[in-house]
């Protein structure tokens, strides 16, 4: 029964940082919470059923979302045929409206995270490149869009692979994103990276649930990580 000893008793564990569990209806009383809520607090405490209470001393102060894309070539390699057999340029801009509605969602909950949208593309139409612009002007979200210096990277890799066979153009594009990718996220990013490719459909709480991931495991471990999200259903 909701008493005022409960009540009172609510107030002292919530001081003293302790949560209770209410089993005649799951709810969380000391956080005003349901068990099916996030427990956890950005920056603060990560709290994992029946596990308890983690203090963070790694928080997250920024992310950004460096999204390599390339709406001229379907496939890396072009004998094989996308699920839905779309247009690429239909995977591309599904995969970012997902990461803006991912980051959106994210924000609710890391209010003092900095996010920021980083796009390298690489032949690309100019309406193509205008229809990506537009999806992330009115995303309110801040963005850049860069070409893939795919001369300067190029110029990097062997014509020939360890297999013994000649290195393709597609194959070369790609390996100049990344390397370019990687260069730009050292250039401007003040926190965390996360790098993607413009064919990964997200869900809504992806980006949040890999920044609680990462605040928690780096407040354990007392060490960087790499974090990688599961690529299939």
């Amino acid at each position: 029964k909701n008493n005022i000893f409960k009540k009172f008793f609510i107030k002292i564990c919530r001081f003293f940082g302790v949560e209770l569990i209410d089993q005649s209806n799951f709810s969380i009383p000391t956080s005003k919470k349901s068990m099916d809520d996030t427990l956890s607090v950005p920056g603060k405490k990560s709290i994992t059923l029946p596990m308890g209470k983690i203090d963070i001393t790694r928080p997250v102060k920024s992310l950004n979302i460096i999204l390599r894309t390339c709406m001229s070539v379907n496939m890396l390699t072009q004998s094989k045929k996308r699920i839905f057999e779309k247009d690429k340029e239909e995977y591309t801009k599904r995969t970012l409206i997902s990461l803006i509605n991912s980051i959106h969602y994210a924000k609710d909950f890391f209010k003092n995270v900095k996010f920021k949208v980083h796009i390298i593309d690489h032949n690309s139409s100019k309406n193509q490149i205008n229809d990506i612009r537009t999806i992330l002007e009115k995303s309110n979200l801040s963005f850049e869009i860069l070409n893939l210096k795919f001369e300067e990277f190029s110029n990097l890799i062997e014509n020939i692979n360890e297999e013994k066979k000649e290195v393709t153009n597609n194959q070369k594009s790609n390996m100049s994103n990344i390397h370019q990718s990687l260069v730009l996220s050292k250039e401007v990013c003040k926190d965390l990276t996360y790098f993607v490719e413009d064919d990964y459909i997200h869900e809504k709480n992806s980006l949040a649930e890999m920044l609680f991931a990462y605040e928690k495991i780096a407040s354990l471990t007392k060490k960087e990580l790499i974090i990688c999200p599961t690529d299939y259903p």
